[in-house]
């Protein structure tokens, strides 16, 4: 499903199947792939590795998806997923495909100081511990993180 688009800023599909759970809103809309969309299915892809595998949007009917990320619902935070790390996912969903990072910005933002980057400040664990900890229930973590999980919200 790779394209190089060396010549090309944007490629327009002409059909195919498509991972819903995984594409840019633009994508599905007008089949249009870029450098913004791969940023986007890249914060996916990290919602999946701190979720230790769940997919996006994994208990949502596929036709359900388009319409609440249109109407700025993005995923919650998987439970022991770091602020910073949490906040990189929210940036590469960005709604506008010309202000999400770039990919050498989503690379910035992984290689910061360690400490930083992993850390879950305590002011930002709710009440319930576990939602710090990798691994427990992703519904642990629904409450974590609120403003950032409400940046796109209509």
């Amino acid at each position: 499903m790779s394209r190089d688009l060396a010549d090309e800023d944007i490629y327009v599909s002409r059909g195919g199947m498509i991972p819903v759970r995984w594409t840019a809103p633009e994508a599905l809309l007008h089949k249009q792939y870029s450098t913004a969309s791969d940023v986007w299915s890249y914060g996916c892809v990290l919602y999946e590795i701190w979720s230790l595998g769940h997919k996006p949007f994994e208990s949502t009917q596929i036709r359900t998806i388009l319409q609440l990320v249109s109407k700025g619902y993005r995923l919650p935070p998987p439970s022991g997923c770091p602020k910073k790390i949490y906040n990189l996912m929210i940036d590469t969903w960005h709604p506008d495909s010309s202000s999400r990072p770039q990919p050498r910005d989503v690379l910035k933002g992984l290689l910061g100081n360690v400490e930083q980057v992993l850390a879950i400040p305590p002011e930002d664990v709710p009440a319930d511990s576990q939602a710090a900890v990798l691994g427990a229930p992703l519904d642990r973590a629904s409450r974590l993180y609120q403003d950032l999980q409400n940046t796109y919200t209509v």
